[in-house]
């Protein structure tokens, strides 16, 4: 007769703790790779979106549409000058903004459909790297560009507070017309005095020696 010692668990419910053991593996497996395909998703979501807002904004800086305003485009101390600036600022970096746009969309589409979380993981840095390097130094070329744009003069002439203003034309038309206006005042007194003193000459020599005596 066999006898089974009651301190050790018999061969079937072994087998039945150890199929509990990689159930419970596969089971916590399972849900930690769908948290992560699901912040992967959310990731290539939110690169594609941005990589949409970069070609919009590509876009309108290379048709001169992109209004001067402090959320999107080329924003530098250069560009937001003038609107002139602004506007070849982002005209010149609007290739490369276009690109940027266009690599970050890519990155977020094969991001959300990889066929594995490591290879979506990849590619969302890949694509976000590339954009953020496009759109810096797009950002870089464009503020260059703004910063050789000359500077718009007053509509007066001058720009700001000089000596020499009153030689530039247009700049303190006033004093300088009221002045030019004395001259020629002064002029015609003068032609006046003159006229007046050829006459004078005139009487002297109709006069004869009376008009002599007279005149010193």
């Amino acid at each position: 007769m066999v006898t089974r010692s009651h301190g050790f668990p018999g061969p079937h419910r072994g087998h039945r703790v150890g199929r509990a053991a990689v159930t419970l593996f596969r089971v916590s497996g399972g849900v930690a790779v769908g948290g992560v395909g699901t912040g992967l998703t959310v990731v290539g979501v939110v690169l594609a979106v941005a990589g949409i807002a970069l070609g919009v904004v590509g876009v309108l800086g290379w048709r001169r549409r992109l209004p001067r305003n402090r959320f999107a485009g080329v924003r530098t101390t250069a560009t937001l000058r003038d609107d002139e600036t602004f506007a070849v600022g982002n005209q010149v970096s609007a290739p490369l903004t276009i690109t940027a746009g266009a690599v970050a969309l890519v990155a977020g589409v094969a991001a959300v459909f990889a066929p594995s979380p490591l290879a979506g993981g990849v590619v969302a840095g890949l694509g976000l790297l590339g954009m953020l390097g496009l759109a810096v130094v797009g950002g870089v070329i464009g503020d260059r560009a703004a910063g050789l744009v000359p500077q718009v003069s007053a509509p007066g002439g001058c720009t700001g507070v000089c000596t020499g203003c009153s030689l530039v034309e247009g700049c303190g038309g006033g004093s300088s017309g009221a002045a030019g206006g004395g001259g020629s005042s002064g002029a015609d007194g003068g032609g006046s005095s003159g006229a007046a003193g050829g006459g004078g000459a005139a009487e002297a020599g109709d006069g004869g020696s009376t008009a002599a005596t007279r005149v010193p």
